[in-house]
């Protein structure tokens, strides 16, 4: 079984505080041999943590972020009876025909209320409607306060229908690299030097799952999420061959 110290060991100072809460979950679901939820919705280096090194052919875990590549993802311990997550997924319309409301509208808006970060999902912004995955137990509050973003009237509405749920946009870059080296991955996605590469990972602008990238050498992984502030959020997806130079052709995806 997973201890506290490994916890403690693998995540910097703040996320260790969310991973051992966490913790205390995993060890509740396993000790018991019951479902437990958890009450937040965790960033990719918490999900993928325990998902990589607590599930076993007898103690179930998965991940719901509700949209197919979410980010951010609620976890359940020994769910085997499939009960519902406690997500509720909210439409937000905006009502006015003079506003372009985007993302940072909508998720500024809703933090505004006094509502913490890991309380919601990802927001997916398609038109003059925003999607929100939000902690079942606040939904009423949130319908119940949120009438105007800005000056912006808005509508809420609960999404029942999975069908209903748009899906997460992406523009897909493919790129020609010798390996998943941090420097040069980010170096060709932003289109930049390898030396200014350097630069802004030592400068701490690009993020690995949500976590300062460790040096210029770091190996990516399929499926990492990278964020290069300044630049955008990508996906590092699959690779797709070789050039007859030997370099790897590697599918990026980019958050639009």
């Amino acid at each position: 079984m997973l201890s506290k110290e490994v916890i403690i060991k693998s995540f910097v100072e703040d996320d260790a505080k969310e991973a051992i809460k966490i913790y205390e979950n995993y060890k509740l679901a396993y000790d018991k041999d019951i479902t437990i939820f958890t009450n937040s919705f965790c960033p990719p280096n918490i999900w993928n943590f325990f998902d990589k090194y607590c599930k076993s052919n007898d103690f179930f875990i998965e991940t719901n972020g509700v949209f197919e590549e979410a980010e951010r993802r609620m976890i359940s311990f020994n769910n085997t009876y499939n009960i519902d997550y406690p997500i509720c997924v909210l439409e937000i319309k905006n009502k006015s025909n003079f506003s372009n409301l985007k993302h940072k509208d909508y998720l500024g808006a809703i933090l505004s209320l006094g509502i913490e970060r890991n309380k919601l999902g990802d927001i997916v912004v398609k038109g003059d409607k925003a999607y929100l995955p939000i902690v079942e137990e606040i939904s009423d509050y949130v319908q119940l306060n949120l009438t105007h973003i800005g000056k912006s009237p808005v509508e809420i509405n609960i999404v029942y229908n999975i069908v209903d749920i748009p899906s997460v946009d992406f523009e897909e870059i493919l790129i020609n690299v010798s390996s998943l080296r941090v420097d040069g991955i980010v170096a060709k996605i932003a289109n930049i030097s390898r030396s200014k590469s350097i630069e802004i990972i030592e400068s701490g602008k690009v993020l690995v799952d949500y976590v300062k990238a460790k040096d210029k050498s770091q190996e990516l992984v399929l499926g990492s999420r990278l964020t290069i502030r300044g630049s955008g959020k990508y996906i590092i997806g699959e690779i797709i061959g070789e050039t007859r130079s030997g370099r790897q052709r590697i599918i990026i995806k980019k958050y639009i």
